[in-house]
């Protein structure tokens, strides 16, 4: 893929989704564009990783890789209708593979959403296995909201001369979560490529959390944020207090950007995350189902929110 396929990737995913929309609800359905902006942003990030398929000069498919350390996955991934079947799904999902294994990458996964069974026996049978559920959850963020008065948490908004310390706390959190998880790359794009923001929970110096909430929607695409990553030291005794600090500042910048919504998404390995973003005034709006090629991989830490969805 080259920037000159973003117009035509975009134009087929809107196809691609319309026609899964209008499936589920029994009638017709037109999905909204996906933000020039993200496409853009995984193409700056993975240039060699991002793929389309083309038909007589158009783009019948497109596929996005993404490299976190030793933990690679795929998304969003796209056939357009017309053209299902055929066997492009299956060479986009190689093309990924291939190139995620050649940057390091273990383990491969995806999400997708568990109610579609084709899609399931598509991944399946491509050699991927169910892992776990991951919740998309969403919260409506009121006009003027309690302030997070607990003053032993201290969160601030990364600036552009952290960027190296931030990248360095990223993996080093990552790797207590789960060996060789690295997600820098989040960072990375959020900065570069002027997504949102990056905040961090500190202690002695030390960044033990970090946040990367997307705010760069205009308001003609949505009005909502997107809470992309929250990471928090899996050995920290007061992970739940940072986890909440960095939760609800996250909230506030979505608000002070004019965002009337947060989502979030994460893994249901263990009930307290979603009790705690029960607590929060979350409520669910869907699901996602996580499979893996290749590897085992386990998550630990109770205070963490991402998904490997794009």
């Amino acid at each position: 893929m080259t920037m000159n396929d973003v117009d035509e990737a975009r134009r087929m995913g809107q196809e691609a989704w319309s026609d899964v929309a209008s499936r589920d609800a029994g009638r017709k359905v037109v999905y909204p564009f996906r933000p020039r902006k993200i496409m853009e942003a995984y193409l700056w990030r993975e240039p060699e990783g991002c793929f389309v398929a083309e038909k007589d000069g158009r783009v019948v498919g497109a596929a996005y890789s993404h490299v976190w350390g030793r933990i690679g996955w795929v998304g969003p991934f796209e056939v357009a209708p017309a053209h299902q079947n055929l066997g492009i799904g299956k060479g986009l999902l190689a093309e990924c593979e291939t190139f995620l294994k050649r940057s390091g990458c273990e383990i491969i996964g995806l999400e997708t959403m568990p109610h579609i069974p084709k899609n399931l026996h598509f991944y399946i049978s491509q050699g991927y296995r169910p892992d776990i559920l991951t919740l998309i959850v969403e919260r409506v963020l009121g006009a003027r909201e309690e302030v997070n008065e607990n003053r032993e948490i201290a969160v601030r908004e990364a600036t552009a001369g952290d960027l190296a310390v931030v990248l360095g706390a990223v993996k080093r959190i990552g790797a207590k979560i789960f060996p060789g998880l690295d997600q820098s790359a989040e960072v990375e794009m959020t900065v570069h490529r002027d997504l949102g923001k990056v905040l961090l929970w500190e202690a002695n110096d030390v960044i033990i959390g970090v946040v990367v909430v997307h705010t760069y929607h205009r308001l003609e695409e949505g009005d909502y944020s997107s809470l992309r990553l929250l990471i928090v030291d899996p050995n920290r005794m007061d992970g739940r207090d940072g986890f909440h600090g960095l939760l609800k500042e996250a909230e506030r910048i979505s608000r002070d950007s004019g965002k009337k919504r947060m989502f979030a998404r994460f893994p249901v390995r263990t009930p307290s995350t979603y009790e705690e973003m029960l607590g929060s005034s979350y409520s669910i709006k869907g699901a996602n189902i996580r499979l893996i090629k290749d590897g085992e991989y386990l998550e630990q830490g109770k205070y963490l929110l991402f998904s490997w969805a794009g």
